[in-house]
């Protein structure tokens, strides 16, 4: 897949792509931890039958395909496995971007909405301090003590 096809992709198609990979990675790592086992036991059943049995090998040539055969297909692996893990993270420095921003917008909003409640709150204050003191004038003038008569 090309990097603009990656661009394309929406945040869960790359994450499902990258969940994807992964499972494969682990797929892969499983597979190549069994054929390690079956060369291991291939070893061992070679080295048991003996010298005559292990110089018939060699002189056939099958032994020396196997482990070339083994080393190309680890190769394979590991060559498959470093381009899943740049691909990965990839992903995951662009999905970090992506929530930084996210999480810069939602505090320059945070900060936008505190400013204008702060505002609203102060033009409430200033509101009831005129109301307060219309009633305290009025009350003093309903008293008759504070009007000159």
């Amino acid at each position: 897949m090309t990097d603009k096809e990656l661009r394309r992709l929406s945040r869960s198609d790359l994450l499902e792509l990258l969940i994807s990979q992964t499972e494969e990675n682990q797929a892969l790592k499983t597979r190549v931890a069994q054929l390690e086992d079956q060369l291991n036991d291939r070893r061992i059943a070679v080295a048991e039958a003996g010298s005559i049995a292990e110089a018939s090998l060699k002189l056939n040539g099958v032994f020396a395909a196997a482990e070339e055969a083994a080393r190309q297909y680890l190769e394979n692996i590991q060559r498959i496995q470093q381009e899943q893990e740049a691909s990965s993270q990839s992903l995951r420095e662009k999905a970090g971007q992506e929530a930084e921003a996210i999480r810069q917008e939602a505090e320059a909003y945070s900060q936008k909405l505190r400013g204008e409640a702060d505002a609203y709150w102060k033009q409430i204050e200033e509101r009831a301090a005129e109301q307060r003191k219309d009633q305290d004038t009025e009350n003093v003038d309903s008293d008759g003590k504070g009007k000159a008569e």
